[in-house]
């Protein structure tokens, strides 16, 4: 019995003996700070350093060290650790390495080095230094090497061709930046990128692709058609597929080509800029020169909606934005209302729902540059009462002249007008008594145009 008691004491004894060398070991680690038996840094020993020792010790390992970048057997670079301004050395970073230790688990890294368990993290600490490295490397790297690319399709013949991806060896900076990252904490000399190639962002099992591929075919079988000035344009299939693109996964439209498109058009039907053939009242049919009246297509406006009709890929059935005077969807342009003046006959007629309304002589500008009526296809874009116009006479004075009703028909200042100043409308009258280019009206007449147009009637001049 006092044999097994002694033995009892003597295994608690050692068992005591043993927990304070666990625990003494740990205080040692918690209060010398050091780092635990054969831990390495970038391949550097540091185990039982602290973190300024082991700081002076990996400095002086890492002054100069070489890594030499490979894949398979090519190598793409050689690099040293003085092009990364690495933060191995820095003691606070060391400190925060120590700290991370479990004291409580030395007796583990008696036999076992603990690399592994304490890189630096020299992705965070020299993050910007390696990436413009690896950025470097790469760009130099990419000069003479294949480009991986995206599957894609195009319209061929009638139907969408795919084009599959293709693999390439150019670097990816990013990867490689991790790469060289990894072997600068594990003190490893020699890199492998073979594994760090860009790879193709889309391919042809991708989601992306296919869905993309499939709204291609829905969008070139359906019907897009512009009702346009009395005219059914249909978009054809192969121009739609002209304007789509595929990039990075994502379907769109060529917007620039679009409107092109759309500006042709305009050209096209629009009116703006054209001269018309007109049937006058007295003189036959005359070729008058485009004025203010006239419209085009608002491609501005029109080539967003387009697109968005488009990538909708359910067809279309519109007519385009339109901006300017004259628009008519039946496809007429002057119409049946309008003004004509006629500046050889020096008379003006009024035309509604084409009957002669109003029927006048009338006085147009002096026959010179600067006072002369101008030929042209206006447009009344306003009506006012009690008007006061002024401007400038030939010696330079200054002129007020009110008058009760004010239409004016170009971007000029020239307008219809009642003119209680002059004496006799018609004939030759306007040669030297001539206006400074609106067409004066007698007052008894000018009540009954103001009455017979609205904003938006053609004037017709020639």
């Amino acid at each position: 019995m006092k044999k097994r008691k002694g033995l009892v004491i003597g295994l608690v004894t050692a068992a005591v003996a043993v927990g304070a060398i666990y625990v003494g070991q740990a205080l040692h680690y918690s209060s010398a700070q050091v780092f635990f038996k054969d831990t390495q840094i970038a391949g550097v020993n540091v185990g039982g350093n602290t973190a300024s020792q082991a700081a002076a010790k990996l400095k002086t390992a890492l002054k100069d060290q070489q890594y030499t970048l490979k894949d398979g057997s090519q190598t793409v670079s050689t690099i040293k650790t003085k092009q990364v301004d690495l933060k191995v050395t820095s003691e606070a970073a060391l400190k925060q390495l120590i700290g991370k230790q479990n004291v409580w688990s030395w007796p583990a890294h008696v036999t076992t080095a603990t690399a592994d368990s304490l890189e630096l993290n020299a992705s965070d600490e020299n993050q910007e230094s390696v990436q413009a490295l690896a950025k470097s490397i790469a760009t130099k790297a990419n000069k003479t090497r294949t480009a991986a690319k995206d599957a894609t399709f195009n319209y061929q013949d009638g139907k969408w061709v795919v084009t599959k991806e293709q693999k390439g060896n150019q670097l990816d900076a990013d990867k490689l930046a991790k790469t060289i990252t990894a072997a600068i904490e594990k003190g490893s000399n020699t890199v492998d990128v073979s594994g760090d190639y860009r790879q193709p962002q889309v391919t042809t099992t991708s989601t992306t692709f296919k869905t993309a591929q499939a709204k291609a075919e829905a969008i070139t079988k359906q019907t897009y058609l512009y009702k346009l000035s009395g005219h059914k344009i249909t978009i054809p299939a192969d121009t739609l597929a002209s304007w789509i693109t595929f990039k990075n996964g994502k379907l769109a439209t060529d917007s620039t080509a679009i409107k092109t498109y759309l500006t042709k058009l305009s050209h096209k039907y629009g009116t703006v800029n054209k001269t018309r053939t007109f049937k006058s009242t007295k003189r036959g049919t005359v070729k008058v020169k485009a004025g203010l009246y006239g419209w085009t297509i608002k491609v501005k406006s029109e080539a967003p909606a387009l697109s968005k009709a488009i990538l909708a890929g359910k067809g279309m059935d519109r007519t385009p934005a339109i901006q300017g005077s004259g628009y008519h969807s039946d496809g007429t342009d002057i119409g049946k209302s309008y003004v004509e003046v006629d500046k050889v006959n020096q008379h003006m007629w009024v035309y509604k729902n084409g009957k002669v309304v109003v029927s006048t002589d009338v006085v147009t500008g002096l026959p010179t540059t600067a006072h002369h009526t101008p030929t042209g296809v206006w447009v009344i874009w306003s009506k006012q009462r009690n008007a006061t116009l002024r401007g400038q006479n030939d010696n330079g004075s200054s002129y007020a002249s009110p008058v009760k009703y004010w239409m004016p028909v170009d971007d000029t200042g020239v307008g219809i007008h009642d003119s209680s100043w002059q004496p006799q409308y018609g004939g030759t009258w306007y040669i030297k008594h001539g206006s400074h280019g609106c067409v004066n009206t007698p007052p008894s007449k000018i009540a009954a145009v103001f009455a017979n147009v609205k904003v938006g009637t053609p004037v017709i001049i020639f």
